[in-house]
């Protein structure tokens, strides 16, 4: 990704949806942006007068990301004497870490005509691999070339992934602060060229895998490297628990986790952990292929 490697990435099959109305609006244009959650609770409400590009206002918080996407549609986007009603809802949890925000910027790209990645670099910034997912919707290979995002087909065997879980931890990381905090030892990764070898040589495996423990293996390998070469801890390590013999416990999402990949042979050996999460099919959530 952002390392000078590639990077694979799997969509979920839960989204977000973003509904559209414009209206007359003789005396002043504006915009009403609500979102609601997966249960169909709002759980924002923000109203933005048009044509807002001389806004001086701070853009800070859930409103400050909304204020900066805004900021980015020309003025020409917006048709004389309407105001405009947005309505977004979630089919996961926020907390989960799926793609709150990547779906919300693919969503928005599709409809004000702007370039998604674009937009991510401009308001959240990362490499963008999850604007790729948003935008394909199938399994990818993702990697940057001179800071250009490029993708490339792939697909897991449902029958490798058929023991995998997903653990949702309750705590959706913050995936710009994430960055910010691992920033500097990803430059060093770029020039270091023996790791960024390890690296690739470990994602080919992984993609390239046909039996389970090689596959396994390599994902513990990854999470490993990266884990000594960004001084993250890994899951065993921020929880407490012993590494098993064909277990497998990877952290998925932001720099940090927003959630766990785990095998079967782990759930069971770690029951008692696992208990105070919500524990899902991997099959059932993933799209593989």
């Amino acid at each position: 990704m952002t390392i000078g490697t590639e990077a694979l990435a799997l969509p979920v099959r839960k989204g977000q949806w973003m509904h559209v109305w414009e209206f007359d609006s003789i005396s002043e244009n504006r915009l009403v942006w609500n979102a609601i959650d997966c249960k169909g609770n709002p759980w924002l409400n923000e109203i933005f007068q048009l044509p807002l590009h001389e806004s001086n206002e701070e853009c800070i918080g859930e409103r400050g990301v909304l204020l900066s996407m805004l900021k980015q549609v020309p003025s020409s986007f917006w048709a004389a004497q309407s105001s405009y009603r947005i309505e977004t809802q979630l089919e996961f949890e926020r907390s989960s870490g799926l793609g709150s925000s990547s779906t919300l910027i693919s969503n928005f790209a599709h409809w004000t005509g702007l370039d998604a990645q674009r937009l991510q670099q401009s308001v959240f910034g990362g490499s963008g691999y999850d604007i790729a997912l948003a935008e394909v919707g199938k399994p990818l290979i993702f990697w940057l070339e001179k800071e250009q995002a490029n993708w490339a087909p792939w697909k897991l065997d449902e029958n490798l992934t058929s023991n995998w879980h997903l653990v949702f931890l309750g705590k959706k990381q913050n995936s710009r602060s994430s960055l910010l905090e691992v920033k500097d030892c990803l430059q060093k990764i770029q020039s270091d060229n023996f790791l960024k070898q390890q690296l690739k040589q470990v994602s080919d495996a992984v993609k390239m895998a046909q039996e389970i423990p090689m596959l396994e293996a390599g994902l513990e390998m990854w999470q490993a490297l990266l884990s000594m070469a960004l001084g993250l801890k890994t899951p065993y390590q921020q929880f407490d628990i012993l590494p098993i013999r064909g277990g497998l416990c990877k952290w998925l999402g932001a720099w940090g986790g927003d959630m766990l990949l785990v095998n079967q042979n782990f759930a069971r050996k770690n029951a008692f952990f696992l208990e105070k999460y919500t524990v899902v099919s991997w099959n059932e959530w993933v799209i593989n292929e």
